[in-house]
């Protein structure tokens, strides 16, 4: 049946091709880049606290060192290198500049980006980065204009006024995630900015409130089902409210109530070590400066529940697991879905143990199919093929997006809770279909103790003649060394900290295995995994592991 679908799909984005060329043809047209600019303002009437923008990058991965290029050469990072060239021309890095000796550099680089970038270019007028350029230039427009001349001040503003203009002509096109919340910040900036502008707030005040009733679910969590997904549209949403109060404006109940519920699902993300789980399409993000950004706002979140988005938390003192057990988001959300399911993290205070391999997203397209395999995540996977069957055609997702072609569907969620451990379940019938077999995670935590006991178990649904090969990985993080013993049936882990940790299965023999971690943004890191495999036709197979700390 996907088969047949897949087919429909790709006659429909050949159709579409076309269509797709000529509008990239008519937005680099001299015609529409001189339609954006409808006016130009005299002056710039509310200026954004510098540190409210500086909540949108991280120390270390977000900020781009320029502070001995020439402007001449800055702009020939190249576009495939996803992370640096997003960083550079979205300008965020302002704010980490030095305000006092940097302003007349700075205005050079200004001047340098707009009579390089000044029209529609396919990679710099990206939706994201040009509403992160229109947010970090409103920002610190106390140092772009700082002793500036009116031919500078009008090329500046003429600038701000087109790509804003450029932004609401298509922000119908951008699909319900992130990256509409960041052009609508920039969108509603534009519109308080200057005075003359107040339709751009009304616009984005009105197209957030579509966004919120779209993309979050009841608890306030993305219907993507991307952790990420929350760390980047909390800091978007409060530096909206943050700049309305600064403004003098009215801030609408539906932000109140949205950051309230987005906060809540933060508060359930967080761990000890200040990164949020690896699942459904996140890359790692240490939050330990945006909460003490939250902190010195007196924003205060709380949530002790043990699910939210289907992702399930069990905190034990130090000891902190997620598991995901939902389905698939529908295709309008599943972007960046990676086949998960059934999927652990592990940590023990401020050290990860059993990790998922995270998102290839910034890293290469090649990386980034790779990283939306199940045999990427810890959890069973079936004759090395995902829960979930992906579109690989290029056409077809350059049209539509990544597309999910046969998806999996979660039963039997179960959650309870006695005086001596916690206890989970779930199951999922993606191999079903394939290969006759739905498999069940049960997981056992003991609360007197530092041991989790776990089982998969596949039990067969449906006639299917062939032994079936299955695997059941456990991703261990990098800087963790990893060491089997005599018997084949042990794993000792030795994290960074010294704490000592066996992986132990009852039933079957280890295999260590070398493997890549996608969770950093900026490269790929080596790391191990440890293995279960074994081929089977019983009607019912068990993998019986066990994980406790001994040191």
């Amino acid at each position: 049946m996907y088969r047949l679908k897949g087919i429909k799909l790709y006659f429909l984005s050949v159709l579409k091709l076309p269509l797709l060329v000529f509008k990239n043809y008519y937005l680099k047209s001299l015609f529409y880049n001189r339609k954006l600019v409808t006016y130009i303002p005299s002056r710039i009437f509310y200026t954004p606290s510098s540190f409210l923008c500086e909540s949108l990058t991280t120390i270390k991965n977000d900020f781009y060192n320029i502070n001995n290029t020439s402007t001449t050469s800055l702009w020939k990072i190249s576009s495939k290198d996803k992370l640096k060239f997003s960083n550079l021309h979205s300008f965020l890095w302002l704010t980490k500049l030095d305000r006092k000796h940097s302003k007349i550099f700075i205005k050079d680089i200004i001047s340098s980006w707009i009579n390089n970038f000044s029209n529609y270019d396919p990679d710099t007028w990206k939706m994201e980065i040009t509403g992160n350029r229109i947010i970090a230039w409103s920002s610190n427009s106390d140092i772009i204009l700082q002793d500036s001349d009116k031919t500078y001040n009008k090329k500046l503003f003429s600038s701000l006024i087109k790509q804003s203009n450029f932004l609401i002509k298509n922000l119908s096109y951008v699909p319900y995630d992130s990256t509409k919340i960041i052009c609508c910040t920039a969108i509603i900036l534009s519109g308080i900015i200057f005075s003359e502008n107040d339709l751009n707030y009304k616009i984005g005040i009105k197209e957030l409130e579509k966004i919120i009733i779209n993309y979050f679910d009841e608890s306030g969590f993305p219907k993507s089902r991307n952790p990420e997904e929350v760390f980047i549209c909390i800091k978007y949403l409060i530096l909206i409210r943050e700049c309305l109060k600064e403004a003098q404006k009215f801030v609408p109940n539906f932000l109140d109530e949205i950051i309230l519920r987005i906060g809540n699902c933060y508060s359930f993300l967080s761990c000890s070590n200040k990164q949020f789980p690896l699942f459904n399409g996140a890359t790692e993000i240490n939050y330990k400066y945006y909460d003490i950004f939250l902190k010195n706002l007196k924003y205060k979140f709380n949530n002790k529940s043990y699910r939210i988005a289907d992702l399930i938390k069990i905190k034990k003192k130090k000891l902190e697991l997620f598991m995901d057990c939902g389905n698939p988001p529908t295709d309008n959300f599943a972007r960046y879905y990676q086949a998960g399911c059934l999927a652990i993290e592990l940590f023990s205070g401020k050290h990860k143990i059993i990790s998922n391999s995270g998102y290839g997203k910034y890293l290469s397209s090649k990386f980034e199919s790779l990283s939306r395999s199940t045999a990427a995540h810890s959890t069973l996977y079936m004759n090395d093929t995902s829960s979930c069957i992906f579109q690989k055609n290029n056409i077809v997702n350059e049209i539509y997006g990544n597309l999910l072609m046969e998806k999996l569907r979660v039963v039997n969620k179960s959650y309870t809770e006695n005086k001596n451990s916690y206890l989970l379940s779930a199951s999922h019938n993606g191999y079903e279909k394939k290969f006759g077999y739905a498999h069940t995670r049960s997981i056992k935590i003991m609360k007197r103790e530092d041991k989790i006991f776990g089982t998969d178990e596949l039990k067969k649904t449906k006639n299917y003649s062939n032994p079936v090969t299955f695997s059941v990985r456990f991703h261990i993080y990098p800087d963790n060394k990893i060491v089997k013993t005599k018997a084949g049936n042990s794993v000792l882990i030795n994290l960074t900290n010294g704490e000592g940790w066996m992986l132990h299965c009852s039933t079957h023999n280890f295999e260590i295995e070398k493997n890549i971690f996608f969770g950093n943004k900026s490269k790929i890191i080596n790391n191990e995994s440890v293995s279960i495999s074994s081929n089977s036709n019983e009607k019912k197979i068990s993998v019986n592991w066990s994980i406790e700390r001994i040191a």
